[in-house]
């Protein structure tokens, strides 16, 4: 596809959950509570007996795990923790660990058919299905590729919540030691794009400052970022280059994978709410500015599983010189 058929293919896409898998989901609850303040949490149990799940061979699947709904403006984060059944979700725990896990997408109920065949085309087979009452779901495995799972689901599914934040996830990341050959593999399966590649560094950010060996200082740095507005969310891909940063940690740790999210911040509330998370104990990891649009990533992996970038909501009417790289694809 071209740039310009990539790019009205997203003008609709919709990415209505971002699944996080833990061991403790009380705890995450509570630390919710700490980091995101005023958004309720849903929990419930889920099972075989309520949402029937079939394997890759359309074996049914005994488990049972607990469920966290909190709901944003755009999307919702669901938190996971598996209890009995070797499901997606318990799988990807025992390799990773707990951590941002499956971003799922809601398509019309025509599409998901054509859309299992395009995977299985592709090579990737759904190794976990649902059908139930009108619902159908799958799941791709594509650990080896990204480090994620990636869900697709039609049909009516739970009620519209009682309450839904005002604030927006605005972006979900992928880290990655190859920023090219990532979103390269993500065009081509997800059929979305055009990106922005840009390069965050000395000579274009400001006013940064990164956590290196437990001081927050300024040092030399690097990373190549690939930007793509898609439907309800964007969808970033970092590659570190130079410098200790939070994103070679993460990869050092566990590879590619979902890294962090994302949230806007109005400028005229920037200052108070990282005034709120430093007498909450949540600590400045990194940060720095990009024109007119401050950001930063608070540390947050231990209470949530993942960091939470932030970022003001100034308009960028101009990129600083020496940012842009190239769009991909060119066309």
């Amino acid at each position: 596809m071209t740039g310009a058929e990539l790019a009205e293919r997203c003008k609709k896409r919709d990415f209505d959950r971002i699944t996080v898998v833990t061991k403790d989901i009380f705890k995450r609850m509570a630390n919710m509570q700490k980091v995101q303040k005023d958004i309720p949490g849903r929990i419930c149990t889920c099972s075989d007996e309520c949402t029937p799940l079939t394997d890759a061979d359309g074996q049914p699947l005994h488990y049972s795990q607990r469920q966290a709904s909190y709901y944003y403006a755009n999307t919702e984060i669901c938190f996971v923790e598996p209890i009995e059944g070797e499901t997606i979700y318990k799988q990807f725990l025992d390799r990773y660990g707990e951590g941002i896990c499956c971003i799922r997408e809601r398509v019309m109920p025509e599409m998901i058919a054509r859309l299992e065949t395009h995977f299985t085309d592709k090579g990737f087979k759904p190794v976990q299905k649902m059908e139930k009452d009108g619902v159908k779901a799958f799941w791709i495995d594509l650990t080896k590729e990204l480090g994620i799972v990636f869900e697709v689901i039609s049909g009516d599914t739970d009620p519209e919540p009682a309450i839904r934040s005002d604030m927006r996830i605005a972006q979900i990341n992928i880290s990655t030691p190859h920023v090219q050959k990532t979103i390269e593999f993500i065009t081509e399966l997800l059929e979305i794009g055009p990106w922005e590649v840009g390069k965050q560094c000395n000579a274009v950010a400001h006013d940064t400052a990164f956590t290196v060996d437990g001081v927050l200082k300024d040092q030399e740095f690097a990373f190549l970022l690939a930007i793509l507005v898609c439907g309800n969310i964007e969808w970033e891909v970092i590659e570190p280059v130079e410098g200790k940063l939070i994103y070679s940690d993460f990869i050092e740790k566990r590879g590619i994978g979902f890294h962090h999210i994302l949230q806007e911040i109005p400028s005229g509330k920037w200052a108070k709410r990282l005034e709120t998370y430093a007498q909450d104990g949540i600590k400045l990891n990194c940060k720095g500015g990009l024109g007119p649009v401050e950001w930063c990533y608070m540390d947050t992996e231990k209470e949530l599983g993942f960091f939470v970038e932030l970022r003001t909501d100034a308009v960028m009417d101009k990129l600083p010189e020496g940012y842009l790289q190239y769009f991909y694809p060119a066309d």
